[in-house]
Order: C-alpha cells, then sequence, then structure tokens
C-alpha cells in the first residue's frame, strides 16, 4: 500500500468497513425477491428476517469467499492480448465505460441516440487506443431489438477488435446463453483450465436488493458454468445510499457480498470480481454526479476491500459530469483517473464517459487515451540505479560546457523518460494549433484519422457461427422479423 493510499485509507479503516458491511447483512439482510435464489440461500445458511428479508450470517459469507479462486485468464482472441487476472497489485487493464443511450457532440454537447453502426464507430476507435487494454459495450444501440441488443453489440464490437471483448449487460438468462457461445466461437475458449471466454456482470439494486429477473438470469448463467461473473452495484451517496462516504462504501461492499454469496452456492469456485460503482449526488439538488472526486476516493477504499477477499476490482477511473470536452471534463477525468489508479487495481472502467455516463463523444475517447498515458507515467516509478545516476555522465556534462542534449547519457534516457503527448503541444514554445482550435478539435481530427483504417473484422467461420447465435436467440424469443446480423457487418465504414 502506498503511503497515500494508507493515510487515506488505512488498515484500520478496511477493517471497520468490513465489519461493518458483515454486521448490516446480518441485521439489515438482503431482499430476495427470486424465489430459486431465496431457496438457494436459505440451503447456503441465510436465515429469515424481517419484512421476508434474508439476514446472511458471516459464516456464509466466509465459506463464499474461501470458495472463490486466486487467478483465471480471460482469453481474447488476438495474440498476446489475453488477461491474467488476480487481487494483488500489478497490471492495470483499461477498459471503456457502458450503457451510454446517447452519442454527444464534444464540442456543442447536442445529443443524438445511440446506433449499432455507432458502436462499430465508437469499437474502431477504441481498438487502436494503446492504454486500453479491454473492450466492452459503450453503447446501447436503440435500433436493434432491445432482448437482442447485447448479442448484435457483442458481434459489432467483436468484428471491431482482437481486444478481450468483456461481455456486456444482461437483463434474461437467454442472452446470457446465447453471449457464451458466441465467445466461446471468438475465441476457441470454454472455461477449461482457468481460461474463460466471458465476463458477464450482474448489478443488485441498492439499497441490498435482489431483483428476480437479474438474479435468475445470474443463477442460470452460473449454474451452467465457465463464465466469469462481475458482481456490479450501483449506489448513490446521499440517496440509495448514507450520505458518509465510508458508510456508503460498507452498504456497497454488503451488495457485492451479497451478489458473492449467490454465485458461490451456485457453483463454488466460480471466477468473481469486484465492479463497485459508488456514485455521489449534488446536495443542493440530489442530482446524481460521477465528476468530482467522491467516485475516486470510493474507488480506492473498494480495491482495498476487494483485495481483502481475494478479488480482482474493477473501479472507475475517468469520469465527468460535463456535456462537452472542455475543461470541466478535462479536470474531472484527469483526477478521477489517477485516484483510481492509486491502489493499482485490475481493472479501471471509464474510458469516453461523458455526463456522468449518460453519453460518449469519439473524441473523449482520444482524449482520455492521452489522459491515461499521462497517469500511467505518474504512477511508474523512474529509474534511480547506477545506470540512470551515471555521476560521470552528469560530470562530462557540466565540464564540457554544451549542456547536456549531446551527451550519450540524455540520448539514451531522453525518449524513456519524457512523456510525448499525442494531442497537445509539449512547451510553449511550438507552433500553434491549427486554426487555433482547441482540443476538442484537435482529438476531432484524430478520430477522424483512426476510423479511416480498415477493420479488424471476422474470419468467415466464426462471423457465421455468431450471427448463427443471433438468428436461433430471435428464433427462441419470438420474433417474426430482424435485422440480418452480416448485413450490418458488410462494407462497415465510417459515419463520422
Amino acid at each position: 500500500m502506498t503511503d497515500a493510499v494508507g493515510a487515506l485509507w488505512p488498515d484500520e479503516a478496511i477493517e471497520a468497513i468490513h465489519q461493518a458491511s458483515l454486521e448490516l447483512l446480518e441485521r439489515a439482510g438482503v431482499r430476495v425477491e427470486s424465489p430459486t435464489a431465496r431457496a438457494l440461500l436459505r440451503r447456503a445458511g441465510c436465515l429469515e428476517g424481517p419484512g421476508g428479508r434474508l439476514l446472511v450470517p458471516r459464516e456464509v459469507v466466509a465459506a463464499a469467499v474461501a470458495a472463490l479462486p486466486a487467478a483465471y485468464v480471460l482469453v481474447a482472441r488476438g495474440e498476446g492480448r489475453c488477461l491474467a487476472v488476480d487481487s494483488e497489485p500489478g497490471a492495470i487493464f483499461v477498459h471503456n465505460m457502458g450503457g451510454a443511450a446517447d452519442v454527444s457532440d464534444a464540442l456543442t454537447g447536442a445529443t443524438r441516440r445511440a446506433t449499432i453502426a455507432d458502436q462499430g464507430d465508437f469499437t474502431r476507435v477504441m481498438h487502436q487506443l494503446t492504454r486500453q487494454h479491454t473492450v466492452c459495450s459503450l453503447l446501447q444501440p436503440q435500433d436493434v431489438p432491445a432482448a437482442l441488443e447485447p448479442l448484435y453489440s457483442y458481434l459489432m464490437v467483436a468484428f471491431e477488435t482482437d481486444k478481450y471483448v468483456g461481455g456486456p449487460g444482461i437483463s434474461w438468462p437467454f442472452q446470457a446463453r446465447y453471449l457464451h457461445e458466441m465467445a466461446i466461437a471468438l475465441t476457441g475458449a470454454a472455461g477449461a483450465d482457468g481460461r474463460y471466454p466471458l465476463d458477464l456482470a450482474f448489478s443488485p439494486v441498492s439499497p441490498l436488493l435482489l431483483g428476480a429477473e437479474v438474479t435468475d438470469a445470474l443463477i442460470d448463467t452460473v449454474a451452467r458454468g465457465h463464465v466469469v461473473v462481475e458482481i456490479l452495484p450501483c449506489p448513490a451517496a446521499a440517496t440509495t445510499a448514507p450520505a458518509v462516504i465510508a458508510a456508503a462504501v460498507a452498504q456497497q461492499n454488503a451488495e457485492v457480498l451479497a451478489g458473492l454469496v449467490v454465485v458461490q452456492t451456485v457453483a463454488p469456485g466460480t471466477p468473481t470480481y469486484y465492479g463497485p460503482r459508488l456514485s455521489a449526488v449534488d446536495p443542493r439538488t440530489g442530482v446524481f454526479t460521477s465528476g468530482t472526486p467522491e467516485t475516486g476516493v470510493s474507488s480506492i477504499v473498494a480495491v482495498l476491500l476487494a483485495r481483502r477477499y481475494g478479488m480482482a476490482c474493477d473501479c472507475y477511473g475517468p469520469t465527468t459530469d460535463s456535456r462537452t470536452a472542455d475543461a470541466q471534463f478535462g479536470s474531472e477525468h484527469a483526477l478521477n483517473a489517477l485516484l483510481g489508479m492509486l491502489a493499482r487495481p485490475r481493472f479501471l472502467s471509464g474510458v469516453g464517459d461523458v455526463q456522468a455516463g449518460a453519453s460518449s463523444s469519439l473524441e473523449a475517447l482520444v482524449i482520455d487515451d492521452e489522459i491515461l498515458g499521462d497517469a500511467f507515467y505518474a504512477l511508474t516509478p523512474r529509474p534511480w540505479d547506477g545506470e540512470a545516476l551515471d555521476v560521470a555522465a552528469i560530470v562530462d556534462g557540466v565540464l564540457a560546457g554544451k549542456g547536456f542534449l549531446a551527451t550519450r547519457h540524455t540520448r539514451r534516457f531522453l525518449r524513456s523518460e519524457f512523456v510525448m503527448p499525442r494531442l497537445r503541444p509539449r512547451g510553449g514554445g511550438g507552433p500553434g494549433r491549427p486554426g487555433g482550435q482547441g482540443l476538442a478539435g484537435i482529438a476531432r481530427q484524430r478520430v477522424t484519422e483512426l476510423l479511416a483504417r480498415e477493420p479488424v473484422g471476422l474470419p468467415a467461420d466464426t462471423m457465421a457461427a455468431m450471427c448463427d447465435q443471433i438468428d436461433a436467440c430471435a428464433r427462441e424469443i419470438g420474433l417474426s422479423e430482424w435485422p440480418d446480423p452480416r448485413r450490418l457487418l458488410e462494407g462497415r465504414t465510417s459515419r463520422l
């Protein structure tokens, strides 16, 4: 634990929050709307509580935690792009936000409904971002059937990247079944030997409620096996959780643990990771917010709690309440990205976040890549060994009188020790931006360059197998017509 993290959330605080979460589960329990889930949890040792709630003894939580695997791999089809996952500090895998219904204009803030073509354009840009390691469905396209949207989105993302493709949000068991088959077709992995093709997120409802449909989908998915699960509660401090950050985190932690108990009761040993999405509200209006630093501060403590249980954590990083790529966007994204990274989570979410996750813009993606480059640099220890602290080289530079740019020592380290921004000039003495345009205008030029590149595409047999799953799902749920997924991929070009 770094000094900064330890000063903010010392070990004593983590233990106190953990104990508060256990007491909350024992005294208030969880409202469980699924009869199947209630029966499972009763058999696991949960007790009937007031108002039909189920009380979760700490021994039941301890047994669920003990069943977790220590490590696993999320499999990508691209060589060298698989993700090794455990709870220890180490590599941070960055991914985008998810679930935005709207696409926004980075300059004006105007929005429109997202389409499946937008999903492809956004993914093509994210595929080429050097600091983003995994891609999930950033948008919720409105021009495909809602029940099939996760499948169409998964197909489009897979067509545009060979990075690991994260599972989209789901609401019904049939979506998980078909997505799993699509993921197997895409990666060739089926969950054997700790290598998994798909992770799926499930969200308890705050405060401490497990909804019927989502919980039944979770149970069905876990029972089928060979999938990784993320428990993703989204409480808001002062409305659906207490205003005190530590208390809100304790409730969020209890919601994660309740979801973990369900997963491990159904199939002990199922890989499960921690997805904290605690946000705040504007105390003057009660409106949901995410750009202020409560997000980053609560992300840090969530990572530490997850690590206590041996769970990888997927916390929030860059996020903003701004509608445009303005100074507010930049300052909020930069601060929360850095805060979110401080405790070294395994996953960092938020790339492309605009307007507290309600929308996204293509320009936001490339600006975030630049911000994350600075943040990774800031958290990477600089060399101070004998080669870096070469006193003889420093003496030569001082005595030669020619400046240090002439020394071999400087040339050796110049590239590795200095950040080279792509979107902004380094220093104030260089040429101005073309036409006097701001950062959003430069980002728009960069987006245009990236969209002009060819898509990654899919092998013909893989694409056929994935499209067949969408057709089979549509028939199973009784649709009379649906967009041909093959047509959606033909001649994929940008609409920008």
